[in-house]
């Protein structure tokens, strides 16, 4: 009996964009300033102590997003000292919920890639994956892609759906 070859997902004319290839490789971390408030307020050199002492190294390579749990008025300079804490470590830093450093970072990904590469080319934007990536970002790599790619597919290899072809 013949072995059953898959000729789609073997085309070489098919390009196969995933966007859990830029998913970061160690995940993501939240990082709750409110153990750091004192009485409800931040104090700037209890944050330089715990910094001090911190080891950023459980962060390296992930998604650092930092946020507060408790009601306070957080003073603007916490940022820049908490991203300073693991800037070394870190893939990425912002501030937010799990899901909104997921939007921030992949629009910075998303916004270094040369889409011009996938100009004029049969392009499938992969789903169905493991990882948590955003709407957003789906939103995102398909705008670019419409206005490049010949032909635009969603899905996988198998089974798809055109979302825009120039013929």
């Amino acid at each position: 009996m013949e072995e059953i070859i898959n000729r789609v997902s073997e085309s070489k004319s098919l390009v196969v964009f995933d966007l859990e290839d830029y998913f970061p490789p160690a995940g993501i971390s939240e990082f709750d300033l409110a153990p750091m408030l004192d009485n409800g307020v931040m104090r700037e050199k209890k944050c330089r102590d715990f910094f001090a002492k911190f080891d950023a190294s459980i962060f390296r390579d992930q998604l650092v997003t930092f946020f507060c749990s408790k009601e306070a008025i957080l003073p603007q300079w916490i940022w820049p000292m908490a991203s300073n804490s693991v800037a070394k470590e870190a893939l990425y830093v912002t501030s937010g919920s799990k899901n909104e450093a997921l939007q921030a970072y992949y629009a910075q990904r998303l916004s270094r890639i040369h889409w011009s590469d996938f100009s004029g080319k049969k392009v499938l934007l992969k789903g169905c994956g493991q990882y948590p990536v955003p709407d957003s970002a789906y939103l995102q790599a398909s705008m670019h892609l419409s206005l490049t790619a010949q032909k635009l597919m969603y899905g996988e290899a198998c089974s798809n759906i055109l979302i825009k072809s120039n013929k």
